[in-house]
């Protein structure tokens, strides 16, 4: 029962997502990447469908597997007390529904805390976080498509067209690194005493005053650890990975194609800024903010590494760019902020984007595959 939601979820979801295909959907907004030959049949919208349904059906094997284990942990501690079988039904095994085990995991929650947790409910989760995400990225870039369908960035660094056994390793295991991420800021939300968890103790103070103090926490250790991954010594080791691509246009997908030790850093940071406004400036921190903050932040780095020309204006002053960081991939000493520029424009390594550079028509993408012009036409040489 361990073994099933193992093999089912990680095998055929994460795998079968980022090594067998790592392909992008095309539905007319979005570019459309492909790791195979430029020749090859589109990856259609109801593909799309399918490739959901089949995360979903793990997931509904995870939930099985879940109950299954409940009820015989339960048939089992029956048998031990009693010294006898117990009425143990079929229906009792499958009967449970979806909102059974939810609500009997809160209930454990609410009981034991985070000593109640079990494997089981970790894997579950983690399907979760990892399905939101996905979902959460696809929404913002087709929304993103949807909005901003004649602001693009053109391309004046090269795109990284294909991607090698290493990135699709790399990407893999850092989607999978998610999962105990997210476990981490749980129970660090949990127990931490200026973290309040229930919905009466939401305020403006405790959940929407935060949001600009974490990104601006955030953002000044990020950019120093950025500059850090930039000194040549280390450069070559970790980040000159993330820097193969020039061009980025996948959205996530370019995003989380960095080393596993640079993930792992720009990840925990996210926490480590709560822990600085809650426990050295001493200020409370709803577990609610933290959540909007991700999907924010995953929001704007998605952002950073499509095509997409965004940006956000507060009182007519730009807080948000996508362009800052697609100069940052084109001239690596500089922007090295994830979310803002603050601090790169204190540190003096800001560099304004130049709409005036050159650009290659040849290096532009082709929206039906998502790779270059000079991609296709290096296919048609060989064909």
């Amino acid at each position: 029962i361990q073994l099933v939601p193992v093999i089912g979820y990680f095998t055929s979801s994460i795998i079968s997502e980022y090594i067998v295909t790592l392909r992008r959907i095309n539905l007319g907004i979005l570019p459309h990447s492909t790791p195979c030959h430029c020749t090859e049949t589109m990856y259609s919208a109801p593909k799309a469908i399918v490739k959901t349904l089949h995360i979903v059906l793990n997931i509904l094997i995870l939930l099985s597997a879940h109950s299954l284990k409940s009820h015989a942990s339960v048939a089992a501690k029956t048998v031990l007390s009693n010294g006898t079988t117990s009425d143990f039904s079929k229906n009792d095994a499958t009967g449970k529904s979806v909102l059974d085990i939810a609500l009997n995991f809160v209930h454990r929650m609410k009981k034991n805390g985070f000593e109640g947790i079990e494997l089981m409910d970790i894997l579950f989760c983690g399907c979760i976080v990892v399905l939101g995400m996905e979902l959460l990225n696809q929404i913002v870039l087709r929304t993103s498509g949807f909005i901003l369908k004649g602001k693009t960035i053109p391309v004046r660094g090269k795109h990284l067209d294909d991607f090698s056994s290493k990135d699709t390793f790399f990407i893999t295991l850092n989607k999978i690194s998610t999962v105990p991420f997210i476990y981490a800021v749980a129970k660090y939300m949990y127990n931490e005493p200026n973290a309040p968890l229930s919905i009466s103790a939401l305020s403006f103070k405790n959940t929407i005053l935060p949001i600009p103090a974490f990104f601006i926490i955030y953002d000044f250790f990020y950019t120093i650890l950025h500059w850090g991954l930039h000194v040549q010594a280390i450069y070559a080791y970790i980040h000159k990975h993330h820097h193969r691509q020039k061009a980025p246009s996948r959205g996530n997908m370019d995003a989380v194609n960095v080393h596993p030790i640079e993930f792992f850093l720009g990840e925990y940071n996210h926490l480590f800024a709560v822990y600085i406004y809650t426990n050295v400036l001493g200020y409370e921190f709803h577990a609610l903010c933290f959540l909007l903050v991700l999907v924010v932040g995953l929001a704007l780095t998605s952002l950073n590494h499509s095509r997409f020309d965004s940006n956000i204006v507060i009182f007519g002053k730009t807080i948000y760019d996508s362009k800052w960081h697609d100069v940052h991939h084109r001239i690596p000493q500089s922007n090295y902020g994830q979310y803002i520029n603050l601090w790169d424009l204190i540190f003096g390594s800001f560099r304004a984007y130049n709409s005036n550079d050159r650009v290659n028509p040849m290096a532009q993408l082709d929206p039906l595959t998502g790779k270059s012009f000079e991609h296709a036409k290096k296919c048609a040489k060989k064909d």
